[in-house]
C-alpha cells in the first residue's frame, strides 16, 4: 500500500519557540515605552526576526521541535 502524505501522521509538532516570545514581547514594550533609543531596539529587533525566519532555526538553546510520541 503506497503511503502519501495524507495518510501518514505528523511525524513532529512544532513548540512555541520561547526566544521569539520574548522578542514580541519586547517589540511591545519598546512600541510603547517612548524613549530616545527604542526605535533602535525595534529596528534590531526586526532584524533578528528576520534574520531567524532566513535561517528557519529556532534561536534559543532548547529543542523547539518534539516528536508527536511525547506528546
Amino acid at each position: 500500500m503506497n503511503d502519501t502524505p495524507e495518510d501518514q501522521p505528523m511525524k513532529s509538532k512544532v513548540a512555541p519557540c520561547a526566544c521569539m516570545i520574548v522578542l514580541g514581547l519586547l517589540v511591545i514594550v519598546f512600541a510603547w515605552w517612548n524613549i530616545r533609543w527604542s526605535p533602535i531596539i525595534l529596528t534590531l529587533l526586526g532584524a533578528v526576526t528576520m534574520i531567524r525566519g532566513l535561517v528557519n532555526q529556532c534561536c534559543c538553546a532548547g529543542d523547539c521541535r518534539r516528536s508527536s510520541a511525547e506528546s
